[in-house]
């Protein structure tokens, strides 16, 4: 991080100097701070409007005071204010409705002379706000300037508006006399007033913007201009400066409006009347947006030492342009709470990230807890030096500002939104829309304000408002649409708009389309009441104007994807590998309900893109409903069942020439393009051999088992794998884990990791620890994704390979996993290349539709035994691959460990990918659970799976070709009767009838309808197919003495499975807990 100055002290730093400086000044009010300076530094600038316009001098005040003026002036103010309030007043806090201005700063700091608090009113403000604001603080008067008297005539008659003096007068003041003494608070700012609220009182007390500062020594320091009136964090810009002995301008608010050309004669004319070097700029984006399009505008930058932004977030693209001209931007990040929190200040001729922030690394100060997409929250610790508001027990402020890291930079973090502004769409993601309505809006002329829109529903969509009535619908959108798809590419995706979701609003000359808050945030309650009937119907034009000519279906088709995508696929590719999102799924699937069903009723299944597979597929499916074929949901059983042989054969040739250590440890050459080998292809050929020859070396004088155990992990931030990574991380047995897991840099792989450690309540990674490497991989790739040199450590020191890693998607097919069987088949090679033991984690799904009783922990040769899920049946084929590999090898290699149905951890912390936790959730909009007399509760709590998959993994196999272990709760108790009993018996969630499966189908299939998108959808197909049979046997129960699968094999090796135990009713009940404060209802 780069030295501070006074313009990018934070808070947190601030408290660090001080600790090292313990001759650092210090004030203890404001008064006080400006009376030392003016003895100390009298004749030194401090205070200046930038006056520019050319009005009479009897028009406006001095545009410079120095700190002697400061204090003399304030004090002759205090004098004048004196006689225009009572003697004995009933109440010693005033209000301020002002425009920024000498005047301003006179009259609060003549007011806090007399003892009283001020609250500063933004004008912006309407009278209702006003009015709550002073009977809350019971405020009974006023004072406002000849600009915004106008402001405060709606205001009761209990409160009096009294006119700012003229403090002109320079005769001598006068003693003051008795006064109450000054104030603990420095001045009273107050929230915007959202969408749904009026503004809020914050108090601000002298130590908070001005004691928790710390005084840069020296003198002549650059001064900065600043774009940002006085009530809207003027002040804290003016503290920072005053409190090191430096000078601000202003730009002269009320006197001229804010634009680029007027931006530039105020800093112009501040240049030309200081003493002091103009050379800082603090401002907020909307005039960074205005200068980068000014003539001018970005030279005048280019001048300053440092350019500030803060208070909202500024379009990376008008922030780029900036720092691409050679601006040196910072961002700079506080709160009316907190105070100064972070900045982006660096080392700007190397180092171009002006977004991110970098906080002080003190955990006493400031933390970043995870959350979900990847994000962090931003939590101010109980040791920050200014906190006026807390929310949790400790005494920390959560702050719902979300972060997300630096993929290579430690503790820096760009902001991403704010967790309670947040759209949250059906499905329950969550994203802010403001920084993307800014970029948006940037992007363009043609625009004049963009509202996004999408709480509740599957996918968002965007309102467009025209800069003008001459440009048409079709030009407004082909004008952003290239933005958007840009956008799109970059974004999350339940984030993406679809170009059929671009609705222009015409407006009406002189109309505002949006109304806004003081600080130009989008009121966005009041704006989706206004346009309710556009915003509806974006989602229910389900008419299309597009007539499909004979033999043009397959174009139309591909059309539909192009026009959510905003690209085009392949047609005979599987969708879901070729990055068709479930999102896209929905807005796919209701265009293709629009224009290609040729009845107007016609409904497609909710999961037919998936089910179909590729847009091949889809067009016969769509041909056959189109021709009247009632025998629509073909049974695909036959394909797949050839198609999981098919997959297990390609993946099961282990030839040596085909995985050789040329191919793992340096270029990987493709041998696809050419016939011909070059001479410096077989340079390297002949240099990977060499290197295989001297590992063999190694691995024959030191044998596996004699080496430090070295783990490789995937799946470290799945719900079994986090647990796996818990236990390893504290075996004393392990040097060092190394887990593989997608991620854009190291950073940002270690982030994803100890993120998911803290979501199951585990103990996140510590900062600087090693037994624990995350490195960002592509497991598709022969040579994983990694580079040479950590795919030549990982090769030759590890000993065990534990693959826990997979897709957990219940709606896709199979075709969509063969990049997991292909990544299993890479981590073999690994593991045999490295002498390592493979342990694959499968699942029990992978046998459970096995007649055989019980099912043995033997492989299965038969496909049908896999249930018909995409997923079980990959696991079905990858298992193949594993006894493949095993063919090739002296003794196993590979080990199967089939995982039945987890439970949560000690904490209560479950998953919510899976079927039972989900099944669990509809009890919130059904009101009812069903009674399955065949299900038991033979489920397994996470840390025990964890625990036996790591016993298995030091258990040396002898005689079994391919070792097969059931990792699962052989109990039969309780039973499902047992736990709906428990629950209905707590008060841990909703109240729940017990009814019959097939009413529970029956009702969670109305909730679920066309539109929800309950995390359940996509089981509501394979719950059909296994509850849909009315009310089962209720004797099944009695009739099953043990457990379905085999276990012995297990029990032999691992004490965990030996020792596990029923499920009891206080964990039981825990979990319910979680389930239902955690599970999208």
């Amino acid at each position: 991080m780069a030295d501070a100055n006074y313009f990018t002290c934070t808070l947190g730093e601030a408290a660090r100097l001080k600790r090292k400086d313990e001759k650092a000044k210090t004030w203890t009010t404001v008064v006080e701070l400006i009376d030392d300076q003016a003895e100390r530094n009298p004749d030194a600038p401090a205070l200046g409007f930038a006056t520019f316009t050319h009005l009479k001098s009897t028009q406006v005040f001095r545009h410079l005071l120095t700190f002697r003026d400061l204090s003399d002036t304030s004090k002759h103010a205090a004098q004048i204010l004196s006689t225009h309030l009572p003697k004995e007043p009933k109440s010693l806090k005033i209000g301020l409705l002002s425009s920024s201005s000498t005047e301003f700063v006179l009259t609060w700091l003549g007011l806090m002379r007399l003892g009283y608090t001020v609250l500063l009113l933004a004008p912006q403000l309407a009278p209702p706000a006003v009015q709550h604001l002073c009977e809350t603080l019971d405020i009974r008067h006023v004072f406002v300037d000849d600009i915004y008297e106008y402001r405060a005539r709606g205001l009761s008659n209990d409160i009096e508006i009294i006119r700012i003096p003229s403090y002109k007068d320079d005769s001598t003041t006068d003693d003051l006399g008795q006064t109450p003494g000054i104030s603990e608070t420095a001045y009273i700012c107050h929230t915007s007033g959202t969408s749904s609220g009026l503004p809020k009182p914050i108090p601000q007390t002298q130590f908070g913007v001005m004691g928790a500062l710390y005084s840069f020594p020296g003198k002549n320091k650059p001064a900065t201009f600043s774009t940002t009136p006085l009530y809207h964090g003027g002040f804290p810009d003016c503290l920072r400066a005053w409190t090191s002995g430096a000078s601000i301008w202003f730009f002269p608010e009320g006197q001229a409006p804010i634009t680029g050309a007027n931006i530039i004669r105020a800093i112009d004319f501040a240049r030309a009347h200081s003493p002091i070097p103009v050379k800082y700029f603090s401002s907020v984006p909307y005039v960074l947006q205005m200068l980068s399009e000014e003539y001018g505008g970005i030279e005048v930058l280019q001048t300053m030492h440092l350019v500030g932004v803060g208070g909202a977030a500024l379009p990376p693209a008008i922030g780029d342009t900036l720092v691409d001209a050679g601006v040196n931007l910072l961002s700079r990040m506080g709160s009316a709470e907190c105070g100064f929190l972070m900045s982006s200040h660096r080392d700007y001729a190397k180092d171009k990230d002006w977004q991110f922030l970098r906080a002080i690394d003190d955990s006493r100060l400031i933390e970043f807890e995870p959350r979900e997409n990847d994000l962090s929250e931003l939590v101010v610790k109980p040791g920050w030096p200014f906190l006026i508001k807390t929310n949790r027990e400790d005494g920390s402020y959560a702050t719902s500002d979300l972060f997300e890291p630096h993929s290579s930079i430690p503790n820096a973090w760009r902001y991403h939104s704010r967790a309670d502004a947040q759209i949250t769409l059906a499905n329950g993601k969550k994203f802010d829309p403001s920084p993307i309505e800014g970029s948006i809006l940037a992007s363009t002329k043609s625009l004049q304000d963009v509202l996004i829109f999408g709480s509740g529903r599957d996918y968002a969509g965007v309102l467009l408002f025209p800069s003008s009535s001459d440009i048409s619908a079709h030009e407004v959108i082909d004008s952003v649409w290239p933005h958007i798809d840009k956008l799109n590419s970059d974004s999350q995706t339940h984030t993406r708009i679809n170009r059929t979701m671009l609705v222009v609003v015409p407006v009406k000359e002189g109309q505002k389309p949006l109304e806004k808050s003081s600080k130009g945030t989008i009121l966005r309650r009041q704006a989706e009441e206004r346009y309710s009937d556009e915003i509806e119907g974006a989602y229910s034009n389900t008419s299309s104007s597009t007539k499909i000519l004979e033999g043009g279906l397959q174009k139309a088709v591909q059309d539909c994807f192009e026009q959510v995508l905003g690209r085009q696929v392949e047609p005979d590719q599987d969708l879901y590998r070729q990055g068709v999102d479930s999102i896209s799924c929905i807005q796919i699937r209701k265009l293709l309900e629009q224009i290609c069903l040729s009845s107007e009723d016609g409904r497609l299944p909710l999961n037919v893109i998936y089910d179909q597979g590729t847009i091949n597929s889809l067009v016969e499916y769509l041909e056959r409903a189109n021709s009247g074929d009632n025998e629509l949901n073909v049974d695909p059983d036959e394909s797949d069942l050839n198609l999981m042989q098919a997959l297990a054969e390609k993946y099961s040739n282990f030839d040596p020439a085909s995985h050789d250590t040329s191919s793992m440890v340096g270029s990987v050459v493709s041998s696809s393009t050419s016939g011909v080998k070059t001479q410096a292809r077989q340079n390297r050929e002949a240099l990977g051999e060499k290197k295989r020859l001297a590992q063999m070396a190694m691995k024959i004088v030191q044998d596996p088992n004699d080496r430090p155990t070295r783990v490789v992990l995937t799946g470290a931030t799945g719900f079994l794998g986090a647990h796996i990574l818990h236990l390893l991380r504290e075996d004393s047995r392990i040097e060092r884990i190394y887990c593989l897991l997608r991620a854009d840099g190291p950073f940002a792989a270690q982030k994803r990791v100890s993120d998911a450690l803290f979501q199951r309540v585990l103990p996140p990674l510590e900062p600087h620890q090693d037994k624990v490497v995350c490195l960002p991989c592509d497991l598709t790739q022969k040579d994983l994704g990694l580079s040479e040199e950590q795919l030549r450590e990982i090769s030759t020191s590890t000993t065990k390979v534990i693959h826990s890693a997979w897709a957990v998607n219940f709606s896709l097919r199979l075709n969509s996993f063969e990049d997991q069987i292909s990544s299993t088949k890479n981590l073999i090679n690994l593991a045999e290349e490295a002498g390592a033991k493979f342990i694959f984690v499968s699942s029990i799904a992978a046998v459970s539709d096995s007649t055989a009783r019980p099912v043995p922990e033997t492989l299965s040769h038969d496909p049908k035994e896999a249930s018909p899920l995409g997923y079980s049946r990959s696991k079905w084929v990858a298992e193949q691959v594993c006894d493949a590999a095993n063919k090739k090898q002296d003794s196993p290699l590979a080990s199967i460990v089939r995982v039945g149905q987890l439970y949560s951890n000690e904490s209560g912390v479950w998953n919510t990918t899976e079927a039972y936790p989900l099944l669990l959730s509809t009890s919130k909009i059904t009101g009812c659970l069903p009674d399955l007399p065949n299900e038991v509760l033979n489920w397994l709590p996470v840390e025990q799976a964890a625990q036996a998959v790591i016993e298995i993994a030091f258990t040396h196999s002898k005689g079994l070709k391919t070792p097969v272990y059931h990792v699962l709760n052989p109990h039969i108790t309780p039973s499902w009767k047992d736990m709906l009993d428990w629950l209905a018996a707590s008060n841990e969630g909703p109240e729940f009838e017990i009814v019959s499966s097939s009413e529970w189908l029956e009702r969670l299939e109305k909730a679920l309808g066309d539109e929800n998108d309950h995390p359940s959808q996509a089981l509501l197909g394979l719950w059909k197919r296994s509850y849909s049979r009315g009310d089962m046997n209720e004797n099944a129960v009695d009739d099953q003495e043990s457990s379905v699968f085999e276990v012995a094999q297990t029990q032999k090796v691992s004490a965990s499975i030996r020792d596990v135990e029923p499920l009891s009713r206080e964990r039981v009940i825990k979990t319910w807990k979680w389930v239902n404060e955690n599970i999208k209802g």
